[in-house]
Formats: structure tokens, sequence, C-alpha cells
């Protein structure tokens, strides 16, 4: 007849009740810390940043009453295209020969564009496209820098901690920096056109408004982006005039 032999284990060494606390401590605390490392820039944008913008709105260098009608040619062919995660951006239909400054012209295939106060120098505008991720953005029809009109320049945004005027993926973060009276230059075909800002607004993203001449004979270059840096909730709109 087999034997059958049973060991007992050995007792198990009891858990330290304070070391399981300082684990769920620390775990909540880095929760909760890359929660704050999110969203604190949001409010900060909103408390400190978004007054001082719609402040200046009310005192607009440009008289409403200059301002073109939007049944021009442009707006009638522009389109807000919503991507499935909610990021709404413009689109067109027409081609480039619709820029009534153009329209007997050759347009460059791209740009530069340098931002001093934002670190930004000789940035790649790209002519006539609505893509922005390698380069900025010039979007079709709009003004060239130095013809009369509105010449309109995209860039992307995110986390201010992240801010990279080297990546063009967040070159604009910064872009509610700028303040009236900065500087903004534009070099095609190795002329260069010296711009300054005018005045900044918050707009809705669907508003295309924006793409708009401010005027009938104005030399304008309008910068946009998404706010809160980080968002895509609001665009924010730089305009700046040639000088």
């Amino acid at each position: 007849m087999a034997l059958a032999v049973y060991v007992k284990a050995p007792p198990k060494k009891p858990k330290n009740p304070k070391t399981e606390r300082y684990f769920y401590i620390g775990i909540i605390s880095v929760g909760l810390g890359a929660i704050i490392f999110s969203i604190l820039p949001f409010f900060i944008w909103q408390i400190s940043i978004l007054p001082r913008l719609s402040a200046k709105v009310e005192n607009i260098p440009v008289p409403k009453a200059e301002v073109l009608s939007a049944t021009t040619v442009l707006s009638q062919n522009v389109q807000v295209v919503q991507d499935a995660d909610g990021f709404s951006y413009f689109t067109t239909t027409s081609s480039a020969k619709t820029s009534t400054s153009s329209a007997n012209l050759t347009r460059p295939e791209d740009f530069s564009l340098s931002i001093p106060k934002l670190k930004i120098d000789n940035a790649q505008v790209v002519v006539d496209t609505t893509k922005f991720d390698n380069h900025l953005g010039h979007f079709p029809g709009t003004a060239i820098p130095g013809e009369v009109g509105n010449s309109f320049i995209t860039g992307h945004s995110v986390l201010p901690q992240f801010a990279d005027v080297k990546n063009y993926r967040a070159i604009f973060t910064n872009l509610s920096d700028l303040e009236i009276g900065d500087d903004v230059t534009a070099t095609v075909d190795n002329k260069t056109y010296h711009y300054i800002v005018q005045y900044s607004k918050v707009v809705d993203p669907k508003d295309t408004s924006v793409l708009l001449p401010l005027s009938p004979n104005g030399h304008n270059l309008t910068l946009m982006s998404c706010v809160p840096p980080g968002t895509s909730s609001k665009r924010l709109i730089v305009i700046t005039s040639l000088i």
C-alpha cells in the first residue's frame, strides 16, 4: 500500500499595510499629476490669455464698414470638413486662379515665414494647400504675400509644455503671445515683405469669414491655429498688415 505524504506549505509573510498604502498613494499621485499636467494649461489660457485677445477685438484698426462682403468667389467655394476625431478644417473646390490679385501671375510653390517674437525663423509655407503637418499651409486662392488681399496661413498647436518652433505639428503653439505691433515677415522669391500685427481674435472653427480680405485695397497676412493649445474647440486668428 502506497503511503501519501503531505507537506505543509510554509506560512506566507503578512503584507505590510504601510507599503501597500504608499504604493496606492503613489499611483494616485501620478494619475492626478498627469491630469493636472494636461488640463492646467487650458484653464490658464482661458483665464489669462483669452480676455486679453477678446479685449483687442473692440478696437479693430480696420473699420467694419470696409470689410468685404462674404459673397466673394473664395467664400462661396469654401467648406468646413470634420475628421472622425472631431477636428474641423477648411477646404475648397476653387483653384489658385480664383485669387483675384494673382489671376495672371505665376504663383510660387512655397515661401518662408519668420516671426521673431516666437523665434520662428524661415519656416516653410507651401502655397495653395490645406495640408500643414510637415510645413505651414497657405490656403488655396488667398493672396500671395505682397499682393492685395489676404494671405491666409495655418499651423498646428499642442500643449504649451511641448511647444517647438522646429516641429510643424507644434509650431504655432505660442501664437497667442503675439501683440499689436509685433513683426511678421514673409520672403517670396528672395523678396521680403514686412507685416505688423493689428489684432487677434478667437472664432468658431466653422467661421470661414476669416479667409476674406479685410478691405478692397488692403495687403494682409492672417495666421490661424487651434486654441486653447492642445485642443481644437476654437481658432485663434492673428491679423497683420503690410508696412
